[in-house]
């Protein structure tokens, strides 16, 4: 969405609640990955990264 004070803000695709990352947090989105990988498998990975944990 933006960028601000050394974070990026983001937002879901279709909508929703903004919330910060750092730049080295996040990516591009790979649109032939996320037509091949379910929602819900991207979430899970999106959490785990903000939790810290690796999978």
């Amino acid at each position: 969405m933006d960028h601000q004070d050394g974070f990026v803000w983001l937002r879901p695709e279709n909508g929703g609640t903004e919330w910060t990352a750092l730049p080295g947090d996040v990516q591009p989105l790979n649109v032939r990955e996320r037509a091949e990988e379910p929602m819900w498998k991207r979430v899970a990975r999106a959490n785990a990264r903000s939790r810290g944990e690796v999978l």
